[in-house]
């Protein structure tokens, strides 16, 4: 999960690709997000269908789905993935000896993106910093 103003993000690697594993993504990310989200973008797969809309609408938020053939729309969370795989998984990623491991170094990746690294497209800021200026206001 990707905030497009901040640039703040959230994830969790899961070794399922199904609504349980998408509800459960989504209730462990929003328990750590410092705000709450207005609301939550999707592609149109199976694991984002009507269990995980449900929750969804549950937790108070609204869903959107990405209209087929606009990739656009979904441009911030594939350049997202893409700065996952350079930065994490090509540079900091050390070998993970099992999958608690991994979600570990990767949860410390997320913690540095966040917290640590200065981003052009926010003026140089960090995503906390911007989301810290937000929720002051």
């Amino acid at each position: 999960m990707i905030d497009i103003y901040s640039r703040y993000k959230d994830a969790v690697i899961l070794n399922q690709l199904d609504q349980d594993g998408a509800i459960i993504a989504l209730t462990e990310i929003l328990t750590r997000l410092p705000f709450k989200p207005v609301f939550i973008q999707t592609d149109n797969c199976l694991e984002f269908q009507e269990r995980f809309l449900k929750i969804v609408k549950a937790k108070g938020l609204k869903h959107h789905y990405v209209h087929k053939n606009t990739p656009n729309e979904n441009a911030v969370i594939e350049r997202s993935f893409r700065t996952d795989e350079d930065e994490f998984f090509f540079f900091k990623y050390k070998g993970a000896k099992d999958y608690d491991d991994l979600r570990n170094q990767y949860f410390d990746y997320l913690s540095w993106y966040n917290n640590e690294k200065p981003h052009l497209g926010i003026n140089l800021q960090t995503p906390l910093e911007v989301v810290a200026k937000v929720v002051k206001d």
